[in-house]
């Protein structure tokens, strides 16, 4: 196989002034060398290839989303309706006040209680006669019939003895006569007496019965009395405790009823603190889902973004491919003695002119900008 010659430009005022001195390619890598650097003046020629692929990632559909969610975000109404309820609770709080009842006495005393008088009355001869029974002599008389009538059987008895003894008549039926006139005015006396004597008894019972009665009435009266000065007493005494109570309970209800109003607007303002807290809640939740989508948005861009890298870098190893090969070839002849010095006629192309002007194959790679 012949030798494969690439011209270098020689010297001027060479003897041969037709001729240029030129390395010459030993004959087993001259074929390897000049196919190579043809390979390496192709690439070259080789226009700029542009990447049509996308650089980098665009943003997710979830990134979309989120940014739309942002965007949107707003302060939740629940907070502003709890800020006004707020002011509003405050403002009537600040208007309310309680004033404190005053307690009168509600005692009226009843009048003066006066202690009654008891009169008796004394018994004397006007008593007895008003007490005695008016009747008492036609009771009487009866008695004192029967006593005469007796007094005169007696009598006759003894003119009848008389007459029978022959002294009708005589002193001795004086005497018997005087004798039974004597009887019979004592019965008749023992009679009147025995009958007033009871009769002023009964008299005095009767008017000490009376007495007794009107002492009682009068003790009675008293106690009514003294009942009926107790009783308005007790009367006043509960009126003044009812009317102590009723103010007691009126200001008791005041008191409840202005706890109750503090109460409700204690209720309100909590309502509207958990209003306002449940807005906060509500806007953070819609915060995290938002954070939530933006990592799993972010999750599906990296994943694309690895898809957009791995097809940059598959373009930059399909176009720097040629390339490599032509390092692993050059990388072949690293260290071969492949050249020899020749005087070879002019008219050389320039990959052989380039040839011979190169010390080795890496510096004639280097002149093709392949290196």
């Amino acid at each position: 196989m012949a030798d494969t010659k690439v011209a270098s430009p020689g010297a001027q005022g060479s003897p041969q002034s037709r001729g240029t001195n030129t390395s010459t390619l030993s004959e087993y890598a001259g074929p390897y060398v000049t196919g190579m650097l043809g390979k390496a003046q192709a690439i070259a020629e080789t226009p700029y290839q542009t990447y049509q692929g996308p650089l980098t990632a665009g943003q997710s559909g979830l990134q979309s989303q989120v940014f739309q969610g942002l965007g949107a975000l707003t302060v939740p109404g629940s907070i502003g309706q709890a800020a006004t309820t707020a002011g509003d609770v405050a403002q009537k709080a600040g208007q309310m006040s309680y004033s404190p009842g005053q307690f009168g006495n509600q005692f009226n005393a009843p009048g003066a209680y006066q202690a009654g008088q008891f009169n008796t009355g004394t018994f004397g001869s006007e008593q007895a006669q008003q007490y005695m029974n008016p009747y008492l002599q036609s009771a009487l008389n009866p008695q004192l019939e029967e006593a005469r009538r007796q007094s005169q059987i007696t009598q006759l008895g003894n003119q009848a003895k008389a007459t029978q003894a022959g002294a009708f008549g005589g002193g001795r039926q004086a005497i018997m006569d005087a004798e039974t006139q004597r009887s019979l005015g004592s019965n008749l006396a023992n009679i009147t007496g025995q009958g007033y004597n009871t009769a002023y008894d009964k008299a005095m019972g009767q008017f000490n019965a009376d007495q007794a009665r009107q002492m009682q009435a009068q003790q009675a009266g008293e106690q009514s009395r003294q009942f009926g000065a107790g009783q308005g007493m007790t009367a006043a005494q509960a009126a003044a405790q009812y009317g102590q109570s009723a103010q007691q309970a009126q200001e008791a209800s005041r008191q409840f009823g202005a706890n109750y109003g503090l109460q409700g607007l204690q209720q309100q303002l909590a309502a509207a603190q958990a209003q306002g807290q449940l807005g906060t809640m509500q806007n953070q939740a819609g915060i995290a889902g938002l954070n939530a989508q933006l990592a799993g948005g972010q999750a599906q861009r990296d994943i694309e973004q690895q898809g957009v890298t791995a097809d940059y870098n598959e373009f930059l190893q399909q176009r720097d491919f040629p390339m490599k090969q032509l390092q692993f070839q050059q990388s072949m002849l690293q260290g071969l003695p492949i050249s020899t010095v020749a005087n070879v006629p002019q008219g050389q192309s320039g990959i052989q002119q380039a040839v011979g002007t190169a010390n080795d194959i890496s510096s004639l790679l280097k002149q093709l900008k392949i290196i």
